[in-house]
This record gives C-alpha cells, sequence and structure tokens, in this order.
C-alpha cells in the first residue's frame, strides 16, 4: 500500500467516524468491516493491535494518531508496486 493509499483509506474511514459522532453515535461500535479496514490500516504501518470493535470516537483517535504519524513520516506503509 502507498502512502497516498493509505491516507485515501485512512480518510474514508476518519470521515465515517466523523459523521457518526456528529450524528450523536460516537460511542457506539465500528462494524466489523470498519474494525478489519482499521487493522489494515495500523498492520500497513506496522501498529498491528488486532481486529477490535471500537467505539466511533476511539477509531477516530486512532486514525488521528496514525495521521500524524505517516504525515510526519515517522511510520509509513511499505511501498507496493501495482
Amino acid at each position: 500500500m502507498t502512502v497516498s493509499a493509505w491516507i485515501s483509506k485512512a480518510s474514508k474511514l476518519h470521515k465515517t467516524c466523523v459523521e457518526e459522532q456528529q450524528a450523536g453515535n460516537g460511542s457506539t461500535k465500528i462494524t466489523m468491516l470498519q474494525a478489519t479496514t482499521l487493522n489494515e490500516l495500523q498492520h500497513a504501518i506496522g501498529s498491528n493491535h488486532g481486529i477490535k470493535q471500537v467505539t466511533y470516537n476511539e477509531a477516530r483517535l486512532n486514525l488521528d494518531e496514525m495521521f500524524v504519524m505517516v504525515k510526519a513520516g515517522q511510520k509509513t506503509p511499505p511501498l507496493t508496486t501495482g
């Protein structure tokens, strides 16, 4: 996964978390599909914590932290071809 692909995928999930928070669903658990996506994003930057159904609030905070690390160059997804 390229850095731009990682940011794109993370941005989509982050947007969903923000929308759910704004709708008053921040303490609701994310779906298993969203949990899998979050885990893939974590794994891609070497920060694998296992698949967990966290709340939208927790997922957003986790994504915020990952964005900072990736954008600062501290963590980067391994570059792949194709």
